[in-house]
């Protein structure tokens, strides 16, 4: 891909509190065509440091963390490597989905991650979803188009 996909934001509550959504702008009738590309899933989760008692980040923290972002979804501007699909700021945690092509060292990428982002709270894991159940079911509940 030529230039990274623009960004879509959303918000929404849940459990009455906010929920914010930022994902790529991927419509839905291309997902056929990119799943089997990208057929499994890393999602990581930041366990975010600085918090209001809405759950979302404080402001100044939320800044802080544009490397750490950057970090996590740049390297999958060009689609070569996989996708984000969608990245969830909600209760204290920030969420990143990324399906990932087969190939793809997943572990060595969040290795490195971990140890430049030491003071961040990280955790993930790895798992198939070839079918992107996940990110379908996003798709259904929040209407993306």
């Amino acid at each position: 891909m030529a230039n990274p996909r623009a960004w879509l934001h959303a918000r929404s509550t849940h459990a009455d509190l906010p929920i914010y959504f930022r994902r790529p702008a991927v419509p839905v009738a291309e997902f056929d065509a990119l799943r089997p590309k990208y057929p499994r899933l890393l999602s990581v989760t930041h366990h975010l440091g600085h918090v209001m008692g809405s759950g979302l980040p404080e402001p100044a923290y939320n800044e802080s963390l544009a490397a750490l972002d950057a970090a996590l979804t740049g390297p999958f501007d060009d689609e070569v490597d996989g996708l984000v699909a969608l990245v969830e700021t909600f209760a204290g945690k920030r969420t990143y989905y990324v399906y990932l092509a087969p190939a793809f060292e997943a572990d060595a990428f969040m290795a490195g991650v971990a140890a430049r982002f030491s003071a961040q709270k990280l955790s993930w894991k790895l798992h198939d979803d070839p079918t992107w159940r996940l990110f379908n079911g996003y798709a259904k509940d929040f209407q993306f188009a």
